[in-house]
């Protein structure tokens, strides 16, 4: 039985050791452009050097490696961030090395500067989707049991950014919070636009109550601005917009 144990633990190890090396050719292509910066910066005070087709290379590239592959996005920087601090141990760098996760908050400024932080935000949001809420279900909070959440459950009438993953007629579950924590507020058979991030290893998807749009007969209602766009638009002209104000990276 001990013997049986071993075996498992150490197949285990072996195939989590070869899932940790696998990640997208999006992912590997932007993960070169952060390598070799990583290779120019010995502190974090240093400046991210880039010239103009650089940043649209770097930005295009980031765009397709987290639309592709956001868990391998996520895995690879965190696993380099261990492998970093293992070497620090080693004497190997110093303390001052930028992590891979600073220089692409260095590169995220230069995209602010030279565009807006929405298109950042845009680039580092895996899904824009359409869905029709299907079912909500209320639960009671493990650490507060008179705090009320929310499990959202919609059917993807569209995938604007996601393809990869999503298709039309998939049904996606987010928790959410109760409306008194949120401004918005979801119900059921409405209509909405939402950003949508998934995490592998949470079930329901967490989904932040941040940014979502309700479509009625067929127009996006913004109240604010989130996305660049501060009016009431069909939905047709108001993806047509989105596309062109943060989505002008997408070949899909």
């Amino acid at each position: 039985m001990k013997m049986l144990i071993f075996i498992l633990f150490v197949s285990s190890i072996i195939s989590f050791a070869q899932w940790k090396k696998e990640y997208s050719p999006e992912v590997e292509e932007f993960m070169k452009i952060v390598e070799e910066k990583y290779q120019t910066l010995n502190s974090v005070e240093d400046e991210l050097i880039l010239s103009d087709a650089e940043l649209e290379d770097a930005m295009r590239k980031m765009y397709f490696a987290i639309a592709e592959d956001p868990d391998g996005y996520a895995n690879y920087i965190q696993q380099h961030y261990q492998k970093q601090g293992e070497d620090f141990k080693k004497g190997i760098i110093a303390a001052t090395k930028p992590t891979l996760g600073t220089i692409i908050g260095k590169l995220d400024k230069k995209i602010t500067d030279k565009y807006s932080n929405t298109l950042v935000k845009a680039i580092k949001t895996p899904y824009f989707l359409k869905i029709k809420i299907k079912d909500i279900i209320q639960y009671a909070d493990e650490d507060n049991k008179y705090k009320v959440r929310n499990i959202i459950k919609g059917e993807i009438s569209e995938v604007i950014k996601g393809k990869s993953k999503y298709k039309i007629g998939d049904i996606i579950e987010f928790k959410y919070s109760s409306p008194n924590q949120c401004t918005l507020q979801y119900f059921i058979n409405n209509i909405y636009f939402i950003p949508f991030v998934y995490y592998k290893d949470l079930f329901p998807a967490w989904y932040a109550c941040t940014g979502n749009f309700l479509i009625k007969d067929n127009i996006v209602q913004c109240p604010y601005d989130v996305f660049e766009i501060q009016e009431n638009l069909l939905w047709e002209n108001f993806i047509e917009k989105f596309k062109d104000n943060l989505l002008f990276l997408s070949k899909e």
